[in-house]
């Protein structure tokens, strides 16, 4: 498969991920929420809609990418989807620009998220232990992109995040995060019960960014949410550098 636009796999940007999807958004558009989150400096789209059909998906990613063509950030703001590598792919057919898939551990095998949208599109793979960032390492180069680790904190969104199979939660906090971010050998992006008060901590670790569902899409603004994240992100950077 041929895909129309270039590929953004060598200059993607994870320093402020927004997740979001139709049951994160209160009942707005999730273009809308996608939007608001432009505006104030969000860098990465990921498309997350566990319980939609593909056919539903598609046409919510090609809301997205035309809003983030409108916002003129389609060079700039990549978009990919979680898990559906079926949607993904038709989306990509039928010319809407996604640039790739987010997918976990227990989603189909990155080898073949890789072979089935080629050579240009972007896999995110989701990763939360030492073990699995040294197995994540051990894949042939070119496979992924970056890593995806949390939780960090408990996460509303996401409440069983963490949690083994005995329902003991498992965060990482912050230090877990210096840890796997430390060994990876592919830039991670961490999330998980974020908020502003955790990116002067955050900025202090290897991580490539942060990542957040319902503390920009689950406000009454969007907008001013993420300006937040954002700015406390930027600022405890410039403080490190």
């Amino acid at each position: 498969m041929t895909f129309e636009y270039a590929s953004m796999r060598e200059h993607f940007d994870l320093s402020a991920y927004l997740v979001l999807g139709p049951d994160d958004t209160h009942g707005r558009r999730v273009e809308d929420v996608v939007a608001a989150a432009l505006r104030a400096g969000i860098s990465f789209v990921q498309l997350r809609a566990k319980h939609s059909d593909a056919s539903d998906i598609i046409e919510m990613a090609r809301g997205i990418a035309d809003t983030i063509a409108e916002a003129g950030k389609s060079s700039t703001v990549p978009l990919v989807i979680d898990d559906r590598v079926d949607a993904a792919w038709q989306a990509r057919c039928e010319g809407i620009k996604v640039d790739g898939v987010h997918v976990g551990q227990t989603d189909i095998g990155v080898e073949y998220c890789r072979r089935l949208l080629g050579e240009d599109a972007i896999v995110g793979l989701s990763a939360n232990t030492e073990h699995l960032i040294d197995t994540v390492n051990l894949l042939p180069e070119g496979v992924i992109d970056y890593v995806g680790a949390g939780p960090v904190h408990p996460s509303i969104s996401k409440p069983d995040a963490g949690v083994d199979a005995l329902g003991v939660a498992h965060n990482l906090e912050i230090e877990g995060i210096r840890t796997l971010s430390t060994v990876s050998s592919y830039p991670v992006v961490a999330g998980g019960g974020v908020t502003a008060s955790d990116m002067p901590a955050l900025a202090e670790t290897k991580v490539a960014g942060w990542f957040v569902i319902s503390a920009i899409a689950g406000k009454d603004d969007p907008e001013q949410a993420a300006r937040e994240l954002v700015e406390a992100w930027q600022q405890a950077k410039r403080h490190r550098a």
